[in-house]
């Protein structure tokens, strides 16, 4: 069997924590209150979240080839026009809610013969920006963070739950809210807009506005 590969890892890492602890939000909170207190330590480079350029060892421009020989196959995805997203899932597979990672790619040039990731999309709060931020912290916790931060859309889930997508275009991060927490943070190249993917990404989210 394949080696666990340092991303998937984390995954597995941040769902094992939150199951054994039983207390999710609890995790979440930290990494706020971390933020907030100034304290921190360095987080780790292989759960680093760089707005405009990576998640961990997963970077902007990427070859998908490289990506797939540090993730494996996909558990999920979509494609269609040379356009793709590729889900890997971390821990019990039939758990409830398990971590994500979603990589969107297209192909690189008119020549069609290489795929490289333009999107990374993660829900795991292990991966956190150089300051600490992570899913589960409030527009408050992101704003002063991110000034340029604006709201760009809003759909209705799978379970009729309002997600709110706000995107830093200018900083090439976008995040998604929920039940007023973060639920996933969005890297994207600086200065391109976040938006026009999460049809494929969640079919089945209905838009609101």
């Amino acid at each position: 069997m394949k080696a666990i590969k340092t991303v998937l890892v984390g995954l597995s890492i941040s769902l094992l924590a939150c199951q054994t602890a039983n207390k999710p939000d609890e995790n979440k909170a930290d990494s706020v209150k971390n933020t907030s207190a100034g304290t921190m330590q360095p987080v780790d480079e292989r759960f680093l979240v760089v707005p405009g350029r990576s998640v961990g060892e997963i970077a902007l421009g990427e070859d998908m080839a490289q990506v797939g020989q540090k993730l494996g196959r996909p558990d999920a995805g979509d494609a269609a026009m040379g356009k793709a997203w590729g889900i890997w899932y971390s821990g019990d597979s039939t758990a409830k809610q398990r971590d994500e990672i979603a990589v969107y790619s297209s192909y690189r040039d008119t020549s069609m013969r290489i795929k490289d990731v333009k999107q990374i999309r993660i829900t795991s709060n292990t991966f956190k920006t150089k300051d600490g931020l992570a899913t589960g912290a409030t527009f408050k916790d992101i704003q002063p963070k991110f000034p340029n931060i604006e709201k760009i859309s809003t759909y209705l889930n799978e379970n009729k739950d309002t997600v709110t997508i706000y995107d830093a275009k200018t900083d090439g991060i976008g995040f998604e809210f929920l039940k007023g927490k973060s639920i996933s943070l969005t890297v994207h190249p600086v200065n391109t807009a976040l938006n026009q993917t999460y049809l494929t990404l969640h079919p089945e989210w209905k838009i609101v506005e």
